[in-house]
């Protein structure tokens, strides 16, 4: 019987290291899924699983490109489908309200317009991810600057000499925590800087000249209530609110108090004036003083006007942001709030809104107003321009586009996933069978090597 050498014991050792190394490698497959723990040792299949790789990661920065994208035009989309059902309404109300004052000074159909110019100026300031969304590439700037900011309230003339418009007489003030300057300055003006928060009950008067001579007082009282009622103000979580909340309670007592009766005409080429302006022009102003006599336009500056937009005045309105959605496809796409239909809507609902009667059985005042309104509906039947309703649609086949994209996207990754799969997952049952005939092998090679283990060369001379 030949005896085992040295030789054949050491090759049988190795033979069962290398089971070994071959069991540990099946039990890392069986845990891990993946057949190899490196690229390096995939082969020829290297190159094509770092190239599927490579290209599920640009796809993964697509789709979330994409997921980003479609969040945004969905909350444009949604806004100015409720700025096109405001034009409906407002279209609605201008053919269906007579001329029956509601509030002594306008007509239903006036004080629903003042409703949704509010509604508006919020809509189109509205925010995604720190982001405005309708002021063109300018995506930090408030694109509709139609209210105030800060602590400090400001009402002050607009010229001086002028014939026009209420003149400050005196403030009296019983608020604390704010600091109230004027009437001083020329154009005169008084601030309220507010510091805190004021008591509930505090008042704060503003006696004001009128143009023939007369004189009338606004008061505005500090409330808890919230909303408060008229001559109220909402005492609100800091300065700041409570100096905005205080500022829309003037702006509504001061309209209350003008009851001014405007020309349809003259409204509407003030409107205009105010808010239709090229990009890098400026609104228009009468140019005075003085204004009795003035008969041109100037252009207006910042400190004697409110430049409404603020945002974006580049060309691209409607294709603002691009999306890189795609190796070779980008996708144009927004809206912004300059844009005609958009700024027709908004300037309709303040011309509007801005206008006040003082008597509904007056003819020449019905006639105005009939005036006004037509010329208002004839400007929301958007002639010559893209309606809310084409931007929405746009807005929609842009969102179209992603989502056929993104399922592009989705049927490639799952392609490249099920190749990658093929080449990297080890299939479970296929290690299973390994490690069993394997683990069989070793307990065999075990018991030879320990049945040579114990035999000697006494036992073959006995």
């Amino acid at each position: 019987m030949q005896v085992s050498t040295l030789s054949q014991s050491l090759a049988l050792r190795q033979s069962i290291n290398d089971m070994r190394a071959q069991f540990d490698d099946l039990q890392r497959q069986l845990s891990t899924g993946l057949k190899t723990d490196s690229y390096a040792k995939l082969g020829t299949d290297r190159n094509s699983v770092l190239s599927l790789t490579h290209q599920l990661g640009q796809i993964s920065a697509y789709t979330n490109t994409i997921s980003k994208t479609q969040m945004r035009i969905e909350v444009m989309s949604t806004t100015l489908t409720r700025v096109n059902d405001i034009v409906s309404e407002t279209k609605t109300s201008l053919a269906t309200s007579g001329f029956e004052l509601v509030n002594g000074t306008q007509t239903s159909a006036q004080v629903q317009a003042a409703m949704t110019f509010d509604e508006m100026v919020n809509l189109l300031n509205l925010q995604v991810e720190d982001r405005y969304l309708f002021g063109g590439k300018d995506t930090q700037t408030r694109p509709v600057a139609l209210r105030s900011a800060g602590t400090t309230v400001t009402l002050a003339e607009d010229a001086d000499p002028s014939v026009f418009g209420f003149k400050i007489a005196a403030v009296q003030s019983t608020l604390s925590n704010a600091s109230v300057t004027g009437p001083a300055g020329s154009p005169q003006g008084a601030d309220v800087d507010f510091t805190g928060l004021p008591a509930a009950g505090e008042t704060i008067s503003f006696a004001l000249n009128l143009p023939d001579g007369t004189a009338t007082t606004v008061t505005l009282k500090a409330t808890t209530n919230n909303p408060a009622e008229a001559g109220e103000f909402t005492i609100g979580g800091d300065a700041t609110a409570t100096s905005a909340n205080f500022q829309a309670a003037l702006d509504t007592a001061i309209q209350r108090e003008a009851n001014v009766t405007l020309r349809a005409a003259s409204a509407v080429e003030a409107a205009d004036n105010f808010f239709d302006y090229a990009a890098g022009g400026l609104p228009q102003r009468v140019d005075g003083p003085p204004f009795g006599t003035a008969t041109g336009l100037r252009d207006a500056t910042a400190d004697d006007t409110v430049i409404w937009y603020s945002g974006d005045l580049g060309p691209n309105a409607g294709k603002d942001f691009v999306a890189q959605i795609d190796e070779s496809r980008q996708l144009a796409y927004g809206a912004r709030a300059d844009q005609a239909s958009i700024r027709d809507t908004l300037k309709m609902s303040a011309l509007l809104a801005a206008a006040e009667y003082s008597d509904a059985d007056d003819l020449e005042q019905r006639d105005s107003y009939r005036a006004l309104t037509s010329r208002a509906g004839q400007v929301l039947n958007f002639k010559g321009v893209q309606s809310v309703e084409s931007i929405v649609t746009n807005l929609g086949l842009a969102a179209s586009t992603l989502s056929h994209t993104q399922d592009r996207h989705d049927a490639t990754m799952a392609s490249a996933n099920e190749i990658l799969g093929d080449i990297q997952n080890a299939d479970a049952y296929e290690v299973g069978v390994k490690l069993t005939t394997l683990q069989t092998q070793l307990q065999a090679s075990f018991q030879v090597t320990s049945l040579l283990s114990q035999l000697s060369l006494v036992n073959y001379i006995r």
